[in-house]
C-alpha cells in the first residue's frame, strides 16, 4: 500500500496524470466547441425554412383560402417532422396534435410540454409563433438531426478518444514507471552517502542519454569526490592521531618512571599525578576520534549482525550498577516485552552506546539522582531510552552537544573529552537509527529507535 501512495505521490506519475487530464479537458472543449457551433447551424437553417413556409401563409390573401391550405398541411404534415397550429380569431382551431403550449416568437420546446394525442413526436422542436391572416400561426420544426448529430459526436468520443485516451495514459503510466525506478536509484544511492556508505554509485545504461541519466552521473561524479575528499581528510586525521599518541604515550611512560625512579617532594608529586591524568585523558580523546572516524567511515559496517539488545542492555547494566552504587546514584533497568530484543548491529558498539549514556548521567547528575534505562518494543522497531532526573540539556544546545569535542559551560569543570555523545550519535547513524534529545521534567531523556529486523 505505501508503495502504491508513494507511486502516486511520485512526479513523473503526476506529470503523466496532468498531461493526460490537459488532452482530456482540451478534447472535451473542441467537441463540445464543435457540437455547439454545428447545433447553431443547424437550429439557423431551421429557423429559415420555418421562415419560408410561414412567408408562404402570409402570401395568401383570402382567409378562407389560408384556412383550408393550413387544414390540408396539418393533415398530410407528420407530427414528428413537422407541427402546425393555427388559432383563428373565429372558428375552430387548426393542428395535427391535440395541444401546443403557447409561446411568443422564437423557442425550443421540448417533447414533454406538447399533447401528441398518442402520435409519434420528436424530441425537441423550433417553434415560431406570428400572427398570419385573422389568426396566431405556430410552425414547429423537428430538431432530430441536432440530436443525431450529438449521437454521432458521442460515439466519436467513445469509439476514438477513450482508446486513444487509454492507450496515452498506459504509454505514461510506463514512461512514468521507468522514470520512477531511475529516480529510486538516485534516491537510494544518495541514501547511501548520506548513511556513510560512500563507494555507493548509481548504475548507469550508457545508451541512455536523458536527463535522468545525466543527473545520476552528476550524482555519481559528485560522490567520488566525496569520497576522494572525505578519504583524504580521514587518513590526514588518522595520520596526526597515530602520530600523536605515540609521542604521548611516551610522555605517560616517562612520567611514570619519573614516579618509580625520582623522590618527589608532596607538590612534585601532586604535579606529576596532574600530568599523568591529563596525559591518560588526551590518551582517551585520541582513541575516541580514531574510533569515532573509524565508525564515520563506514569500516564496521561488515560486523553488523543480529544482535539481542536486551542481553547487551543487561551487560552493561551488571557492569556499571556498582559503579553507579558507589557515586551514590541509583542505576535502574526496565525491560517490557519477552523474548529477544534483535537488532541488526555490532554487539560492541552498541555496549558502548548504552554505557556511554549511562556514564553520561552518571557523569553530570548529583549525587543522589537516579538514571533508568528502558527497553522496549514499539511499531517502528525497538526503542532504548535512558534518562536522568539532572539538570538536563537545554533545548537550544541539544543540537550542539551531539558534535565532537563540544561541551557546555556547566560540563568543563566535570570530567570527559566532549565525544561520549558524538560517538553514540555516530553509532546510531551506522545502525540506522533514529536519536531524540527531550526533556524528562527534571532531567533529559535520551531516545534511540533501532528499526525492526527479521530475526532470521
Amino acid at each position: 500500500m505505501q508503495r502504491v501512495l508513494r507511486s502516486i505521490r511520485s512526479t513523473p506519475l503526476r506529470l503523466t496524470a496532468i498531461l493526460v487530464t490537459i488532452f482530456i479537458l482540451s478534447s472535451v472543449v473542441s467537441f463540445a466547441t464543435a457540437y455547439f457551433v454545428i447545433r447553431a447551424t443547424f437550429d439557423s437553417t431551421l429557423e429559415d425554412e420555418i421562415n419560408q413556409r410561414v412567408a408562404t401563409y402570409q402570401a395568401i390573401d383570402d382567409q378562407n383560402d389560408l384556412i383550408e391550405w393550413l387544414k390540408d398541411d396539418a393533415e398530410t404534415s407528420k407530427p414528428e417532422l413537422l407541427i402546425l397550429q393555427y388559432l383563428p380569431d373565429q372558428g375552430s382551431p387548426i393542428s395535427n396534435v391535440r395541444h401546443f403550449p403557447p409561446i411568443s416568437g422564437r423557442a425550443i420546446i421540448a417533447e414533454r410540454a406538447i399533447d401528441h394525442r398518442g402520435r409519434e413526436i420528436a424530441e425537441s422542436y423550433l417553434a415560431r409563433s406570428m400572427r398570419v391572416g385573422r389568426g396566431q400561426l405556430i410552425v414547429a420544426q423537428t430538431r432530430n438531426q441536432v440530436f443525431e448529430m450529438g449521437e454521432i459526436m458521442v460515439s466519436v468520443v467513445l469509439i476514438g478518444l477513450i482508446p486513444t485516451l487509454l492507450f496515452a495514459a498506459v504509454s505514461g503510466a510506463v514512461v512514468a514507471r521507468n522514470a520512477r525506478r531511475k529516480i529510486g536509484k538516485i534516491q537510494t544511492t544518495l541514501a547511501e552517502l548520506t548513511s556513510g556508505a560512500m563507494e555507493a554509485r548509481v548504475p548507469i545504461n550508457a545508451s541512455e542519454t536523458d536527463d535522468l541519466s545525466d543527473i545520476s552521473k552528476s550524482v555519481n561524479a559528485m560522490a567520488s569526490s566525496q569520497e576522494a575528499l572525505i578519504a583524504s581528510m580521514r587518513q590526514v586525521s588518522a595520520d596526526i592521531a597515530h602520530d600523536l599518541k605515540t609521542p604521548i604515550q611516551r610522555v605517560a611512560v616517562i612520567i611514570e618512571q619519573i614516579a618509580d625512579k625520582t623522590k618527589l617532594s608532596d607538590g612534585q608529586e601532586d604535579l606529576l599525578d596532574r600530568a599523568r591524568a591529563e596525559t591518560d585523558r588526551i590518551v582517551k580523546t585520541f582513541q575516541a576520534l580514531l574510533q569515532l572516524a573509524q565508525i564515520e567511515g563506514g569500516a564496521v559496517r561488515d560486523r553488523l549482525v543480529s544482535t539481542d539488545l536486551r542481553a547487551v542492555a543487561i551487560d552493561v547494566f551488571e557492569f556499571l550498577e556498582a559503579e553507579a552504587e558507589e557515586q551514590g546514584h541509583g542505576l535502574h533497568l526496565q525491560i517490557e516485552g519477552e523474548g529477544q530484543f534483535i537488532v541488526r548491529g555490532d554487539r560492541y558498539l552498541l555496549s558502548q552506546v548504552v554505557a556511554n549514556l549511562i556514564q553520561n548521567g552518571l557523569r553530570h547528575t548529583a549525587v543522589g539522582s537516579q538514571i533508568k534505562v528502558v527497553l522496549k518494543k514499539t511499531d517502528k522497531g525497538i526503542g532504548l531510552t535512558v534518562s536522568d532526573n539532572g539538570a538536563g540539556i537545554p533545548e537550544a544546545e541539544r543540537e550542539h552537544v551531539l558534535r565532537r569535542l563540544y561541551r557546555m559551560e556547566k560540563s568543563r569543570t566535570t570530567d570527559g573529552n566532549g565525544l561520549g555523545l558524538s560517538l553514540v550519535a555516530a553509532i546510531c547513524a551506522l545502525h540506522g537509527a533514529e536519536l531524540a534529545l527531550s526533556d524528562n521534567a527534571l532531567g533529559l531523556v535520551v531516545s534511540i529507535t533501532f528499526p525492526k529486523t527479521d530475526p532470521r
